[in-house]
């Protein structure tokens, strides 16, 4: 029985992350997602108890958040295709991080010494002020108590908001018939080198979608090189998987797409041979 009290759900969305104290941030994807973790998947896991920056990578979706490793799963050569390397990461809540900047436990016994000598005796004719203890600044301060309130300026009442105009609903998008051409798209070098060795060498690929092909369907894909001046290779490929969206199509499942299978892997790799060559030589 799971003992975790969110529940993960599959999500496939790219993800970059970096390691605390390091500047260059390293590529991957999420294979499942909760409310308090995630899973991401990359060939380079770190090792347990690594503090992360992660950047969720969806468009307006998006957002950072601070991690810890939990656990890491390193996969080699053609185990790979039967297990996913990568690593699992237990989301750091605002508290765990306020909690480093301020610890807990500081109370009255563990006041700097200032606070612990006794106050001066007052002056005669002196008011007695009193002193709160503020945690933030060096110094007390003394409490003024606040003179009344001017009467309140009276409030102009609020217009009345106009009703929404109608629009006519946008016609939605619907698959081509016969099989269409999906375009892949990287965000940096180093994640397409990340995708080639990973998916492409080994005959696959996943191509985001909302409107994936039909099961055994033979698809174009156009792969994008993240280079200056480079051009689209087109590959053919046969749909193995497909994950459709969820809820409303307007709504686009994070996971939407298909799983595909490159028909002419010799000419798939040496088309891109010349972009990952360059990659390594540098």
């Amino acid at each position: 029985m799971s003992r975790r009290i969110s529940p993960r759900r599959p999500r496939r969305v790219q993800v970059q992350f970096w390691k605390r104290g390091e500047p260059h941030g390293y590529p991957g994807y999420t294979t499942n997602i909760s409310l308090t973790g995630m899973f991401i998947g990359t060939r380079s896991p770190l090792p347990p108890g690594t503090r992360l920056r992660i950047e969720v990578l969806e468009g307006d979706r998006g957002f950072m958040v601070e991690g810890v490793v939990a656990h890491a799963r390193k996969v080699r050569g053609e185990m790979m295709r039967l297990s996913q390397p990568g690593m699992g990461v237990r989301f750091l809540s605002v508290e765990d991080l306020v909690r480093e900047l301020v610890p807990t436990g500081y109370g009255h016994e563990d006041l700097p010494a200032a606070y612990a000598e006794p106050l001066p005796p007052l002056e005669e004719g002196a008011v007695e002020r009193e002193l709160i203890w503020d945690p933030v600044i060096s110094d007390p301060k003394p409490f003024i108590p606040e003179l009344p309130a001017a009467p309140a300026a009276p409030i102009p009442p609020i217009p009345p908001i106009p009703p929404p105009v109608s629009r006519p609903a946008e016609p939605i998008p619907t698959p081509r018939e016969g099989g269409g051409t999906f375009a892949i798209h990287f965000l940096n070098p180093a994640e397409f080198l990340e995708v080639y060795r990973r998916d492409i060498v080994n005959g696959g690929l996943f191509v985001s979608t909302r409107f994936p092909g039909r099961l055994q369907e033979t698809v174009n894909v156009e792969l994008h090189p993240p280079f200056p001046n480079a051009r689209p290779v087109l590959v053919r490929a046969r749909v193995v998987q497909r994950f459709e969206p969820s809820g409303d199509s307007l709504s686009p499942n994070l996971l939407a797409g298909m799983g595909v299978e490159l028909l002419d892997l010799p000419t798939v790799v040496d088309s891109l041979q010349p972009y990952v060559a360059g990659m390594q030589g540098r």
